[in-house]
């Protein structure tokens, strides 16, 4: 009697067999995908990324215990992204510190610190966040790859057995059925491309990379709690924070001067050249005005009046709401050419050339705002506005000084710290110096 092999007598396990290809491939698109997945969020390490892996529930339903939050540091010049997830630490319970990532959701009331919360939390966290002590901004979240180590934690042995096994048996299937779905169809051998048995080789180095990768990958994301979802929105029902908005940058109550300075405001110019202002002048906390003839000011000069420090406590609001609005585009040292609304901010000068135009696109709420170390508006440089956009929706501001150079002809608000001068130039707008004073030579200022 003719002997019957293995194979023969369980047709349905037959390498060469439809269920042999059909779990195979199962088992092969299971290990493929834990090994990308590991990959997505052991690589970025590589790169000075921080890798987290969320053990609470705070964040439910968005984020779920065992998904890896991956972040970037936070740049000295970057500011706080209002609506972001950041990286912080933070004292916990029972002593020491931990690694939290929670939501910005609002300024403090305190200047300088802001208000964080988990998305699923009823309230916002009761310590104000301070721009120093974040370590970095949430970017990337990786679903699933942290459970083993969740497991690991709580004594989740069950669950931590049945995950074990699933990846053996992937694996024995894999090994076990790798040679027959080589050859393209059931009942075809494994064949290379020069007609041989598919080498164990490959199989050996496929199977090797995915269980050293899916078993050793979690263990060099950081365990961390972590907290994140990385839109600007929350999204659980009950919630008594929502994600605020940074206020738009406004003139406020600056809008009743054309110039406004802190120390002075002064005048250079000779008779029938001197400068000319089509709005009312102020200076506060100082009271010095020098150079102007009555004519030469349409409005009224305030010297330390009422709306002169009115106007000043919203100019310093219109400042630090520029200065922190979230970065819209790359920072560039030369400003020219014809660009869109937006934020830019640059640890360094900026200087205006040639004709700078800036285009609304039809959105009469654009904002346009630059920041810089210092401001530089070239001889015979220009802004002009463009479809829609408005003066006072223009905000350029310097850290330190600014100066309008010969000739040219400047359209927004012009915010320094220090002192700003103006030379034989056109603005419309607001010339305005919190803590210095603004000097002009044979300049027309015009209020919007």
């Amino acid at each position: 009697m003719r002997a019957t092999s293995p194979e023969a007598r369980c047709g349905w396990l037959r390498r060469e067999g439809w269920p042999a290809l059909l779990l195979g491939t199962a088992a092969e698109c299971y290990l493929v995908f834990a090994l990308a997945m590991t990959a997505i969020a052991v690589l970025p390490l590589a790169l000075g990324w921080h890798g987290s892996v969320v053990q609470t529930g705070s964040m439910q339903p968005h984020v779920r215990p065992g998904d890896v939050v991956l972040s970037t540091e936070l740049s000295d010049d970057s500011p706080v992204p209002l609506g972001g997830v950041v990286e912080f630490r933070t004292a916990a319970p029972g002593g020491g510190e931990r690694t939290v990532l929670h939501r910005v959701v609002a300024p403090a009331e305190e200047h300088g610190q802001w208000v964080t919360a988990g998305d699923a939390n009823a309230d916002v966290d009761s310590t104000p966040l301070t721009r120093d002590a974040i370590t970095g901004q949430a970017r990337v979240l990786v679903r699933w790859v942290g459970l083993p180590s969740i497991w690991v934690r709580d004594g989740r042995t069950a669950h931590l057995v049945a995950w074990g096994s699933a990846t053996v048996a992937a694996v024995v299937l894999v090994a076990a059925t790798w040679p027959s779905r080589g050859g393209g169809r059931p009942g075809a051998p494994a064949r290379t491309a020069g007609g041989t048995a598919a080498p164990a080789l490959t199989r050996r180095t496929f199977l090797a990379a995915a269980v050293a990768v899916t078993a050793g990958g979690t263990a060099l994301v950081g365990h961390d709690p972590a907290w994140a979802r990385f839109s600007a929105r929350t999204a659980t029902t009950g919630n008594t924070f929502r994600v605020g908005q940074w206020s738009a940058p406004s003139v406020g109550r600056l809008a009743s001067f054309a110039i406004l300075g802190a120390t002075y405001v002064a005048n250079e110019g000779s008779v029938g050249n001197a400068s000319a202002v089509n709005g009312s002048v102020g200076v506060s906390p100082g009271t010095t005005v020098v150079g102007f003839r009555q004519r030469d000011i349409t409005g009224s000069v305030d010297l330390d009046t009422p709306a002169a420090r009115n106007a000043r406590t919203d100019a310093l609001a219109l400042y630090d709401a520029a200065r922190t609005r979230v970065a819209t585009r790359a920072a560039v040292a030369t400003l020219t050419g014809t660009v869109g609304a937006g934020t830019t901010h640059r640890a360094g000068p900026v200087q205006v050339t040639g004709t700078l135009t800036l285009d609304a696109r039809g959105d009469a709420s654009a904002l346009f705002v630059v920041t810089a170390t210092s401001l530089t508006f070239a001889p015979g440089s220009a802004v002009v506005l463009a479809n829609g956009a408005a003066a006072d929706r223009v905000v350029f501001l310097s850290t330190s000084t600014a100066n309008v150079g010969d000739g040219a002809h400047v359209r927004g608000v012009l915010l320094a710290n220090g002192d700003l001068t103006a030379a034989r130039a056109s603005v419309t707008g607001r010339l305005v110096s919190l803590r210095g004073g603004v000097h002009l030579t044979r300049t027309m200022v015009t209020a919007p």
